[in-house]
């Protein structure tokens, strides 16, 4: 299933209480000194939706939000486009760019090191209702690529890939993890 709209999430470790308004500071900054490999365009404030993106950083290829979606911190990020060709090479794009950004993220020192990221599990959101239905048939068609890709990202680890239990209405979501934890940095290299 070659799907083009998709998007990850990896969550905080352990979940923290960072001011939303710092990122906005961070983000600006990363714009002016041009930190990330990307067209960066602008920052946007959705702190007034309950349970929504957060802070986002949109660029030319991919939005990352700070996302409080279902009550869950997490770095969220949107793959919009590319030069990849493959699913592989999309998913993995996105898995290398986001653990860039978490990376930087982490290290960034207007948030005093709280900020860990868990870099053993993400979530692989299909932004594609029509191709990927939240079906058990879809999840089916999907996951034996999605398991591929994961052996890939966590080389010689034992990977799972599950099906989200989420509303039927909702977007088809799978979970990969590891039994271990994994350093978000250590995924730069997928």
């Amino acid at each position: 299933m070659d799907l083009e709209r998709f998007a990850i999430k990896f969550f905080m470790r352990p979940e923290v209480d960072v001011d939303d308004a710092k990122f906005i500071d961070i983000f600006h900054d990363w714009i002016r000194h041009e930190k990330l490999n990307h067209v960066m365009l602008d920052v946007a404030d959705y702190r007034h939706v309950p349970h929504g993106p957060g802070i986002m950083l949109v660029t030319h290829e991919v939005n990352y939000a700070l996302d409080r979606e279902n009550g869950a911190f997490g770095l969220y990020a949107q793959r919009k486009r590319g030069d990849e060709t493959t699913t592989e090479e999309k998913l993995l794009g996105l898995v290398k760019s986001t653990a860039e950004f978490g990376a930087l993220l982490e290290s960034d020192s207007r948030l005093d090191g709280k900020l860990k990221l868990e870099g053993g599990k993400f979530h692989y959101i299909a932004n594609d209702r029509l191709n990927a239905p939240n079906t058990e048939e879809a999840f089916n068609a999907l996951k034996p690529e999605l398991e591929a890709i994961a052996n890939q990202i966590y080389p010689g680890k034992s990977v799972s890939v599950t099906q989200l239990d989420n509303d039927p209405s909702a977007r088809l979501t799978a979970v990969i993890e590891v039994n271990e934890s994994v350093e978000i940095s250590a995924l730069t290299a997928a």
